[in-house]
């Protein structure tokens, strides 16, 4: 609509000119003086006429403006000093008679960017006896169309890192945190704090909301903010808000919320509430708020608001994703230890059941059994069974992997193998650094292994060594256990494949050493640098 808008004024123009042409060629004055002054003089868009040697001989006071020259110093002169192309603008087909292209010029004050209709002028023999070009200043339209798509591009950016965040988090309030650090410096907003609502509901029926993520909050507001009082009043809001829209407040007196007063007493002028929403299955589910906070007195624009729903659409489906994913590997997790129990504390208490029910039935029928050598099978099976089910409980704890490799390796050693009887030793250079993902792997492949030296290996010793080089780390994991022969063992089974393909994983090598009553060896190389 707007296109055929501009191509009927520029047509009205166009007509007007071959008009004014008319009047030039016959030289009637009747109108000629009324008619220029009232219509070409009060135009909007700039205005000029060229002959047919290319000389300016009219112009209106628009023009003198968009080029920033009076017309005294324009009269007259050849067109090539002011559109330096003329003469290639011109090396079209004859056939065309009208000739629109955009152009910036630099005026006295700052680059103009015009949109140039080039027409040509007949007359009633159909002779061409010079052109009209009417300029249009799109300056303000085409700086719209900028910030637009600067908006645009920056909002692309922005979504690529919280993306990027989400992949490269360990936990939701550190992907939180790094979302929050974009935002608030692309909105030129002075705090931000994420809210997201509990599972849990209060007695009331209410939704709980907690701070999960916050930047700029002073510490001595930090109290205020997660008040109950606060987080209730927002969570009704959320709950209240049906069509899941955004809340911008530029006056903090007035007394719709209990928390206005709250943020104003911490210097902020104007916040803005976007929900965080995942729509999924054609039902959309509020899981939270976003919230930005001004201490400047600069209102948040609409086209601002917009952005901050989409980016809050998208970390709302990267949380919903994520809490998907947990709770699948929670599943998958609790399926693999309900297999563990089975398979191993429950075939020894089976075994141990069958042992003394088969040692009752001897004496029963009274057959000679060496009681010693029942009660030490008994006494065996029963102290293994104890030993799986200590590591059976020591799994179903969360592993807090943000103590550290070391302090989790002891917590390990300290709370199975050290109630086992299995004397456990760990040994550590000092100062070694390792990137999280790789103390992450590591501790899988140490639980890995003794694992199966709990299990399998009978051991009465066992130590865990890690020490590094200039270049790489080594974690070395020893046990006096029964061993077993390399060549018949399955290399994929006991998790060794799952120990090797995560050394591979972390461009390490593997490598296992064991012999028949032996013990076993363990050791994985991998480089400290990522």
């Amino acid at each position: 609509m707007q296109n055929q808008t501009v191509l009927l004024s520029f047509a009205i123009i166009a007509a007007l000119a071959i008009g004014l042409a008319l009047f030039y060629k016959k030289r009637s004055t009747r109108y000629g003086s009324v008619t220029r002054d009232a219509v070409v003089e009060g135009m909007d868009d700039g205005w000029m006429v060229v002959n047919n040697q290319n000389m300016i001989v009219d112009l209106n006071r628009a023009t003198e403006e968009m080029i920033g020259l009076p017309r005294e110093k324009i009269y007259g002169q050849p067109i090539n000093t002011i559109l330096t192309d003329w003469s290639n603008i011109f090396n079209t087909p004859e056939s065309i008679k009208e000739l629109d292209m955009r152009r910036s010029v630099k005026s006295q004050n700052d680059w103009r960017y015009l949109n140039i209709r080039i027409s040509k002028l007949i007359d009633n023999e159909n002779v061409n006896f010079g052109h009209l070009i009417v300029w249009r200043d799109i300056t303000k339209r085409k700086m719209v169309d900028d910030a637009r798509q600067q908006a645009r591009d920056e909002l692309f950016v922005l979504l690529n890192a919280i993306s990027s965040a989400a992949s490269h988090s360990m936990n939701l309030e550190e992907f939180l945190s790094e979302s929050i650090y974009q935002i608030i410096y692309s909105f030129r907003s002075q705090a931000v704090a994420v809210y997201l609502l509990d599972e849990n509901k209060t007695e009331d029926g209410q939704n709980r909301l907690a701070l999960k993520a916050h930047f700029g909050i002073p510490p001595e507001d930090m109290k205020s903010i997660t008040d109950r009082a606060i987080t209730s009043t927002i969570a009704k809001w959320l709950q209240d808000n049906h069509e899941n829209q955004s809340l911008v407040v530029e006056d903090m007196h007035g007394d719709d919320l209990q928390i206005y007063p709250i943020i104003q007493k911490m210097g902020f002028l104007r916040i803005a509430m976007i929900p965080l929403v995942v729509v999924s299955h054609n039902k959309s589910d509020v899981l939270g708020c976003l919230c930005l906070a001004r201490s400047e007195d600069i209102p948040f624009a609409q086209d601002e608001i917009i952005r901050l729903k989409t980016i809050s659409n998208q970390i709302a489906a990267l949380i919903d994703s994520d809490r998907r994913r947990q709770f699948a590997i929670a599943i998958s997790e609790r399926q693999r230890l309900m297999r563990d129990l089975h398979d191993s504390v429950s075939q020894k208490l089976y075994g141990l059941l069958a042992l003394t029910e088969a040692a009752q039935a001897a004496l029963e029928a009274g057959s000679e059994i060496i009681p010693a050598q029942v009660l030490t099978r008994i006494g065996e099976n029963a102290r293994q069974a104890v030993r799986e089910m200590r590591l059976f409980l020591y799994e179903m704890q969360p592993v807090d992997l943000e103590e550290g490799l070391v302090s989790v390796l002891h917590h390990r050693l300290a709370a199975v193998e050290g109630r086992a009887d299995i004397k456990a030793r760990l040994l550590v250079d000092e100062n070694i650094t390792l990137p999280k993902d790789k103390e992450i792997a590591l501790y899988f492949i140490s639980q890995e292994a003794l694992n199966n030296i709990l299990r399998h290996a009978h051991a009465t010793n066992v130590s865990i060594t890690m020490k590094q080089t200039r270049q790489n780390v080594i974690l070395e994991v020893n046990d006096d256990g029964l061993g077993f022969d390399m060549k018949s063992i399955d290399q994929g089974g006991l998790g060794l494949r799952t120990m090797r393909d995560r050394t591979i994983k972390m461009d390490g090598k593997f490598k296992i050493t064991s012999k028949p009553g032996n013990g076993t060896q363990i050791s994985v190389t991998i480089p400290r640098k990522s």
